[in-house]
């Protein structure tokens, strides 16, 4: 890897545009000044030549001139440039960036000289013959794709998979991309395409294998936890760790979780292992099938309770029945948390809170310990807070943005397309509400 400030030769103009992987047309010539070193103690010298060395990967800055891939001279001869006869295989030298130091001359000589090294005898130069090897899996693609378009820039890894989203024009691309990153990561084995958007009903996508096995069994690390699933049945997205971990920050070892899209569990079993209890639900089978095959793995089996079905008869049923258990004995500590982590749809479910509870099972002098936590997507760049709120007030019914205690961007999820998070609590006014009215069009949010 290059040091920070530092690029690497890139490949050969020549492979602009290969749609079949050819890693013989990456080899170049690279002029270098290199020094031959002393037999005595060479640290100090590489310490006054730390930022001047070659760093390319796969390639030593340091090593005897016989172990050093040599271009062969067009006319014969010895490899090489100017190496004099004398210097044998054995001769360690060391190489020098040649845009940092293109010649000899410019080398901190004062310190050097007193280390064993000459300006006259140390330096020569010397033509190296850099290969496929030798490049990072971004400089090849950079070479390789069309100039002036949206190259390849980002992945997501989960365990030996590498996913990709590739835009349009990349297609034709798809399988020099899979195998690019499969020989430059190591440990992947498998490099698939998404094909189309999740499906809604069970959060996966269709997939198209690009290179590699066609092995979608994967196990994943995320805050302490281990997660194991069959990548191309159940929906998950390792950019979302973060949120995972600060959502689960907000929870307290007294509260209970309900999460009604619970997926394989990512909220799930780190909020056990945090000694919350937590019920949680995905509708779609498989995920449902791993979800409880983690939560055993991840030895919470005892606090965790998983079901399978729709959203919102989980908010209407287990929820529900929660919250009447909770209020009933007011001391008991903890607040309740649901999660809808369902972007595309989970704001429609909040309607499923209206009328959850009848009014004489809410104390009037007792606060609801009731919290919800929706994901949802906005396009309302400008106004994405207000988008937000607007949609939840818009689903629920009413006006309930003073319930509203956060409103967090998750992740830019496209370059129109917003994913964020709207924390608020239930209140009473919506849980003991009849939902015999049409839902509002659009909410009128009260001013602040």
């Amino acid at each position: 890897m290059a040091a920070p400030g530092q690029q690497p030769p890139p490949p050969p103009a020549g492979v602009r545009g290969m749609t079949k992987l050819d890693r013989t047309a990456f080899q170049r010539p690279l002029d270098v000044c290199a020094l031959r070193l002393p037999a005595a103690d060479i640290a100090p010298i590489l310490k006054l030549l730390k930022t001047q060395m070659l760093r390319v990967p796969h390639l030593r800055p340091v090593q005897p001139l016989g172990e050093l891939p040599l271009m062969e001279p067009s006319g014969g001869g010895e490899p090489g440039a100017d190496a004099p006869a004398a210097d044998g295989p054995d001769q360690k030298v060391v190489l020098l960036d040649p845009e940092r130091v293109p010649d000899a001359g410019g080398l901190p000589w004062s310190g050097l000289e007193p280390l064993g090294l000459s300006a006259a005898d140390s330096p020569l130069r010397l033509t190296l013959r850099l290969a496929y090897d030798n490049y990072r899996a971004d400089a090849v693609l950079r070479a390789v794709l069309p100039d002036g378009q949206d190259g390849c820039t980002s992945f997501s890894r989960v365990g030996h998979l590498i996913h990709l989203n590739l835009k349009e024009h990349l297609l034709p691309y798809g399988e020099l991309i899979g195998q690019v990153l499969m020989d430059k990561h190591p440990g992947v084995r498998t490099v698939v395409n998404k094909l189309n958007t999740i499906d809604n009903t069970f959060r996966n996508f269709s997939m198209q294998l690009l290179t590699g096995e066609a092995d979608y069994l994967v196990e994943a690390r995320e805050n302490g936890c281990s997660f194991r699933m069959d990548f191309s049945k159940v929906y998950w997205n390792p950019r979302l760790c973060t949120e995972h971990e600060r959502l689960v920050s907000q929870l307290q070892p007294e509260d209970t979780l309900y999460d009604a899209c619970a997926g394989v569990g990512p909220f799930t079993v780190p909020a056990a292992r945090k000694r919350c209890r937590v019920l949680a639900n995905d509708l779609n089978p498989e995920s449902f099938r791993w979800l409880q095959h983690n939560v055993t793995a991840n030895k919470v089996q005892d606090r965790v309770q998983t079901f399978n079905m729709d959203g919102r008869e989980f908010i209407r049923t287990e929820v529900r029945r929660g919250l009447r258990e909770r209020l009933a004995a007011p001391a008991d500590a903890g607040r309740l948390h649901v999660v809808l982590n369902l972007p595309a749809l989970a704001i429609q479910f909040v309607d499923a809170f209206v009328g959850l509870l009848s009014p004489d099972e809410v104390p009037a002098d007792q606060a609801v310990p009731l919290r919800a936590h929706v994901y949802t997507f906005t396009k309302e760049l400008a106004a994405a807070k207000r988008s937000v709120t607007e949609a939840l007030c818009t689903n629920v019914g009413r006006d309930v943005s003073r319930h509203v205690c956060e409103v967090f961007l998750v992740r830019n999820v496209a370059p129109n397309k917003l994913m964020y998070r709207v924390t608020w609590d239930v209140p009473a006014e919506v849980l003991c509400a009849m939902d015999d009215g049409p839902v509002l069009k659009k909410a009128k949010l009260t001013e602040p």
